[in-house]
C-alpha cells in the first residue's frame, strides 16, 4: 500500500511537471507545421474591464501566450489624457499597467493600445484592444464617431487626434479651450481618417480635430492644421458595452469555468452602469449620426512678408501672408528717372514680382511699408547666384553666352484647334523681328510668321495663325530675333507641333444648377488633381469644352463665399470655416469623338 502511494505520488509530480511545462513553454510552430497566425487572447482582467468604484493605482491583463508591446507610444490612447504616462510592462503573459497619477473622482477612463500587444513569436496583433473602468458608481457609455478629411481636397486626414472639451469651465468661453487646455476625451484617426469616442458621458461636448506638431494636445502652433464643428455635439447610444476578447485556448476546464462566471459576474455588473430611460431623447435617437470635419490651416490675419529676393536673373520677388494690393515698396538707395522696373502681382495677389532693367546696383535698399505701417526695411542682393560684384558679373554673363530664356504653350508635340501658339519669355522684350525666323506648313511651304505682342509686360508673344487638322507647323528663329530689355538675347528657337482632327477629341457639356445663388468655382480636374480648366458663376449654367483630351476626369465645385475666385481657408477666432468643396457624384470617361452630357444639382 505505501508502495502504490509512492508511485501515485510520482505520477501526480509528473503529471503536474507536465502541466507546468505546457502553460510555460513559448508557443513556437513545430517543423514544417502552420505558421501561427493567431494573436493573443485575453483570459483575464485584474480588476475587470468595466468595474467601477476603481481605487487602485494598477491593472493586470493576462493572455494565453507570452506577449511584448510593440510600438506602444504611437499607438497608446488614454481619456481623458493624463499628465504622466503610466508605466507599461509585459512580463510573460501579462501586461501590467501602473498609474503614476491620482485619478480622477467619478471618471470613466479608456486605454486604447491599438495593435500594440502582439504575441513574442509571430508578432501577431490584438487589434485595437481597448481597457475601460469607471472611478465612479457606472461606467459612462455613450459613444461617437465621425470622419477628418483635408478640407482643399476631401482627402482622408491620417494621424491626427480628436478632441472633445467638457461645457463645464466657468472662466474660460467653450470655444477657446483647444487654445488653452488639455482635453477630456481624446481620440486618433486611422488612414481612412476615422474616428470613435466610447465610454463617453452622456453631455454636450465642443469637439476639435489638431494635427499636434509638438505632442501637447493644445493648438499653440500657427502651422498646425484643425478642424472643428461651430455648435456643441452630443454622442449617441448604441448599446451595452460588450467585453471583447474573452476567450482562452487552454484547455483547462476548471479555467474556462471560471472565465464564464466572471464574464457571466462583469455583464450582469454592466447593466447597472447606464439606465437608457435616463438618457436624452436626441442621444437614443441619433444612432447614426457621424460628424465630419474639415481640416485646415489658419488663415494668416496679419501682413507679414514672407520671403524677399532674387527668383532668378533681374527679377526680384516678394512673398506676402495676405493679398499685397495696399503695399508699397520704396526703393531707399536708387532712384532714376527712367523706368527701371516694371512691377506684376501673382494671380492670387500676394506676390509681387519686380523685373528690373539695367539697375546699376549690387545692393538694393527698400522699405515694405502697409498702409502706415513700415513692415520691413531690406538690404536685397541683387547679384543671383553670386556674390561678385554686379558689374562682375555682367561680364562673367557675357563670357558664358548666358541666353534669353523662353517657354511656349505647346504641351506634348500638340496644339489644339481652339489655341493659338504663343512663347513667353523671362523679360520684357525690347525689341522683337520675326521676319528673320521662318514658318513650315506641313513638308515645304514656307511663310514669314506674324507675331503680336500678348500682354501689357511685353513677355508673350502670340503667333495668330488659322490652324489647319492633321498638319505640322515648324517654327524657326535665329539668335537675336528677340532681345530683352536687359540686352539678352535668346538662342535659336524652334518650336514644333501637329494638329489632331476635332474627331480625335471628346466634347464635354456640365450644366450647373445651383440651390443657391452665390459665387462659385467649378474645375475639371485630370487624373493627377491638376486643374484642366476653370470657370466661375454665380446661377444656373452650362460649361462646354469642345475639345477634351480622352481621358478620365473628375469635377471639382468650390463655394466662393467672399468671390475672390479662389480657395480660401478658414479662420478659428472668428469661427470661419473653410470654403466648402464638393466633388461630382461620379469620375467622367471622356472618349475620342464623343459628346457627354451632365447635370450638375448642386445643394
Amino acid at each position: 500500500m505505501q508502495k502504490v502511494s509512492k508511485n501515485i505520488a510520482v505520477y501526480l509530480s509528473l503529471l503536474a511537471a507536465l502541466f507546468f511545462l505546457s502553460r510555460c513553454a513559448q508557443p513556437v510552430s513545430p517543423g514544417g507545421g502552420p505558421k501561427d497566425e493567431q494573436p493573443p487572447q485575453i483570459i483575464r482582467y485584474e480588476p475587470d474591464i468595466y468595474s467601477t468604484r476603481f481605487t487602485g493605482d494598477r491593472f493586470k491583463i493576462d493572455f494565453d501566450e507570452f506577449i511584448q508591446l510593440d510600438k506602444l507610444n504611437q499607438q497608446l490612447l488614454i481619456s481623458p489624457p493624463m499628465d504622466e504616462l503610466p508605466d507599461f510592462k509585459a512580463k510573460g503573459k501579462s501586461l501590467l499597467v501602473k498609474f503614476n497619477e491620482e485619478l480622477k473622482e467619478n471618471t470613466t477612463y479608456t486605454l486604447f493600445f491599438g495593435d500594440a500587444i502582439v504575441d513574442i513569436t509571430e508578432k501577431n496583433p490584438l487589434k485595437e484592444n481597448s481597457y475601460v473602468f469607471s472611478t465612479g458608481d457606472k461606467v459612462d457609455s455613450m459613444s461617437m464617431k465621425g470622419t477628418v478629411l483635408q478640407a482643399i481636397d476631401l482627402q482622408a486626414a491620417e494621424d491626427v487626434f480628436v478632441m472633445l472639451y467638457k461645457n463645464n469651465n466657468d472662466t474660460l468661453p467653450v470655444d477657446s479651450l483647444p487654445l488653452t487646455v488639455k482635453p477630456f476625451y481624446l481620440s486618433k484617426t486611422d488612414k481612412n481618417g476615422k474616428f470613435s469616442f466610447s465610454g463617453l458621458a452622456d453631455e454636450k461636448y465642443l469637439i476639435f480635430a489638431l494635427r499636434d506638431l509638438n505632442s501637447n494636445h493644445i493648438f499653440d502652433q500657427p502651422t498646425e492644421e484643425i478642424a472643428f464643428l461651430d455648435t456643441l455635439v452630443r454622442p449617441f447610444f448604441t448599446g451595452l458595452p460588450q467585453r471583447k476578447n474573452a476567450d482562452s485556448t487552454v484547455s483547462d476546464s476548471m479555467l474556462i469555468d471560471s472565465l464564464s462566471t466572471l464574464v457571466a459576474d462583469s455583464l450582469m455588473q454592466l447593466t447597472d452602469t447606464v439606465n437608457p430611460d435616463t438618457l436624452e431623447k436626441n442621444s437614443l435617437e441619433n444612432k447614426a449620426v457621424s460628424y465630419e470635419l474639415l481640416l485646415f490651416k489658419n488663415r494668416d490675419s496679419v501682413q507679414r512678408l514672407l520671403k524677399a529676393g532674387m527668383a532668378r536673373r533681374n527679377l526680384l520677388e516678394f512673398a506676402f501672408s495676405l493679398p499685397a494690393k495696399k503695399i508699397r515698396l520704396v526703393p531707399e538707395n536708387y532712384s532714376s528717372d527712367s523706368l527701371w522696373y516694371l512691377e506684376e502681382f501673382s494671380k492670387r495677389a500676394d506676390t509681387i514680382r519686380w523685373y528690373l532693367k539695367n539697375i546699376p546696383l549690387d545692393t538694393l535698399e527698400l522699405s515694405v511699408i502697409n498702409g502706415e505701417d513700415t513692415l520691413e526695411y531690406l538690404y536685397l542682393n541683387l547679384n543671383y547666384g553670386s556674390k561678385s560684384s554686379r558689374a562682375r558679373v555682367k561680364k562673367d554673363e557675357q563670357k558664358k553666352k548666358i541666353y534669353l530664356e523662353w517657354s511656349s504653350n505647346v504641351k506634348g508635340g500638340v496644339l489644339k484647334p481652339d489655341q493659338q501658339p504663343k512663347i513667353r519669355f523671362e523679360q520684357p522684350l525690347e525689341t522683337f523681328n520675326t521676319a528673320l525666323g521662318s514658318l513650315i506648313i506641313g513638308q515645304d511651304t514656307t511663310y514669314r510668321p506674324k507675331a503680336e505682342l500678348a500682354d501689357s509686360f511685353h513677355r508673350v508673344l502670340l503667333f495668330p495663325i488659322e490652324l489647319q487638322e492633321e498638319t505640322r507647323y515648324s517654327y524657326y528663329f535665329p539668335d537675336s530675333s528677340f532681345i530683352d530689355w536687359n540686352g539678352y538675347f535668346n538662342k535659336e528657337i524652334r518650336l514644333s507641333f501637329t494638329t489632331k482632327t476635332p474627331s480625335d477629341y471628346g466634347k464635354m457639356t456640365m450644366h450647373l444648377q445651383p440651390e443657391k445663388k452665390q459665387p462659385y468655382i467649378f474645375q475639371m480636374l485630370d487624373d493627377k488633381g491638376n486643374v484642366v480648366h476653370e470657370s466661375y458663376f454665380t446661377s444656373d449654367t452650362t460649361v462646354s469644352y469642345p475639345f477634351v483630351n480622352p481621358a478620365k476626369y473628375k469635377f471639382k465645385l468650390i463655394f466662393d463665399a467672399n468671390g475672390n475666385q479662389q480657395w480660401d481657408s478658414g479662420y478659428y477666432p472668428d469661427k470661419i470655416e473653410p470654403e466648402r468643396i464638393l466633388f461630382y457624384i461620379k469620375e467622367i470617361e471622356v472618349r475620342a469623338n464623343w459628346e457627354i452630357e451632365e447635370t450638375w444639382n448642386i445643394k
